[in-house]
């Protein structure tokens, strides 16, 4: 089956083809397509795509529901942030790597092969939850992209000292979250810090904006506007940016072509986004429930949209399976994709889409990374609609899950 660095998947249904094919990955790589001799795992005719990235995760939170008392459940973002201080106090090196890691082989196991998780650097947590996730990155079964994210804020010099940091010592990219600062005035000036670092440690920024209904919470112009003035073109992914749903039409279309022109990614977390909970729910723009962003119109537009899960048992979001289908399903669900060709773009904004913010080169043509999965399907739409089996998860040419279930497309 595996012969060195190299392994053949046989038989091979690959989207939109009429037959299938013979795929060989070698040094980690896609290198040969078409009827290829020797013996390798037997695709049985399912569909095979570009593994799925999860382009926005908190693996340092991840699983605090097994620390939460009956008391912790159902509160609002900003009592979910304070309540969040409480475990961090207590967080140690040992139980955040234990919980992340169990999550990360959950996610492999539902075919994620590549992660990009917010990691905490704040004066709670310190750097332990950064330290936690950078001791499991070398020998992660998934590709990991550690994001330092400033929880409470860059503007007090401690908390900027602290952020660059967790970029010394090896953080990939800045996160960024101006929500939590006081007032509009300082929200935009914690746009201008990151910037500001951004430039010093030339990397890539991640910024979580705009994440309720309401249209007075509209950071995303200005995430833009800055991002062209610093030349930071496809360096800069706006993550949430509920609130473009709620503004004007015109006020969304013009922020739509900044975000165009400034070349940013966009990323989307379905479930923790309609899930998300704020104060003064009798206040008509600013409801109890919450949405997504327009994520038709921003694809429509040539804007490079990814699909992230989010938190995963927390007290942000107590839920979750790891599951990037079911991601998409809370996609199509909220923003009605049920066209034809919608499947295979939600597909896209699971994987190939989430790579590219990565900077991985994922697809099914030769030189792409040979990150694939095998679904129990026959085409997209038939892998949204059935259940959630994935008999292999393969990264560079490495099978690193393998599922015991029988398949139905399968001999």
């Amino acid at each position: 089956m595996v012969e060195g660095r190299q392994l053949i998947i046989k038989n091979a249904q690959l989207p939109n083809q009429s037959a299938t094919t013979d795929i060989l990955i070698k040094d980690g790589k896609i290198s040969e397509l078409g009827e290829i001799s020797g013996k390798g795992i037997d695709a049985c005719g399912m569909l095979v795509t570009p593994g799925f990235v999860n382009i926005h995760t908190h693996l340092d939170k991840a699983d605090l529901l097994s620390k939460m008392s009956p008391y912790d459940f159902g509160k609002t973002l900003e009592e979910n942030r304070e309540l969040l201080k409480k475990f961090k106090r207590n967080y140690t090196v040992d139980e955040i790597v234990n919980r992340a890691a169990t999550v990360i082989w959950e996610f492999a196991e539902n075919g994620v092969t590549a992660i990009r998780t917010q990691v905490d650097v704040d004066s709670t947590g310190g750097l332990a939850p950064l330290n936690a996730i950078m001791k499991l990155k070398k020998d992660s079964p998934v590709k990991l992209q550690i994001c330092a994210f400033p929880q409470e804020g860059v503007l007090n010099e401690s908390a900027r000292e602290r952020v660059e940091e967790a970029l010394d010592v090896g953080a990939d990219l800045l996160g960024g979250l101006p929500l939590v600062e006081k007032d509009v005035e300082n929200q935009l000036q914690h746009i201008d810090v990151l910037f500001e670092i951004a430039r010093k440690y030339d990397v890539d920024l991640d910024v979580q904006v705009d994440e309720s209904n309401n249209p007075e919470d509209y950071m995303l112009p200005y995430l833009a506007e800055k991002t062209i003035e610093n030349k930071w073109y496809g360096r800069v992914t706006a993550t949430h940016c509920i609130s473009l749903s709620k503004v004007d039409d015109n006020v969304a279309k013009e922020t739509i072509r900044l975000v165009k022109e400034a070349n940013m990614n966009v990323n989307v977390t379905p479930s923790a986004n309609m899930i998300t909970r704020f104060q003064n729910p009798d206040d008509v723009h600013a409801r109890g429930y919450n949405s997504i962003t327009l994520v038709r119109e921003l694809a429509s537009a040539g804007v490079n949209v990814c699909i992230g899960t989010d938190n995963i048992r927390d007290i942000f979001y107590p839920m979750g399976n790891t599951s990037m289908l079911r991601e998409m399903h809370v996609a199509a669900a909220a923003t009605r994709m049920t066209s034809e060709e919608d499947p295979e773009a939600l597909f896209k904004m699971a994987s190939v889409n989430g790579a590219k913010n990565m900077g991985l080169k994922y697809g099914l043509e030769i030189g792409c990374r040979g990150d694939l999965i095998v679904l129990d399907a026959k085409n997209f739409r038939d892998a949204l609609n059935s259940k959630e089996t994935i008999p292999y998860v393969i990264r560079e040419g490495k099978i690193i899950c393998e599922s015991n279930l029988v398949v139905k497309h399968g001999r």
